[in-house]
């Protein structure tokens, strides 16, 4: 969770929602933001550059054989 302010510290010039600009992006499974940070809450889908790096789906209850 970085914010426009943390990113200047760092010096991030291509920080921002952009066409063209890197994109990282975590997907969690959770209905509030809060939830997220108070639990454990599983991550879905993350994304480094554009590009898919991670693939969780959610778990499935599967019928009695």
């Amino acid at each position: 969770m970085i914010s426009e302010r943390s990113a200047r510290l760092m010096n991030l010039g291509d920080y921002g929602l952009k066409v063209g600009n890197p994109a990282d992006v975590v997907i969690i499974d959770a209905s509030t933001p809060a939830t997220a940070v108070a639990t454990i809450a599983p991550v879905l889908a993350a994304f480094k550059r554009g590009r898919q790096t991670v693939d969780r789906p959610r778990a499935r209850l599967l019928p009695p054989a």
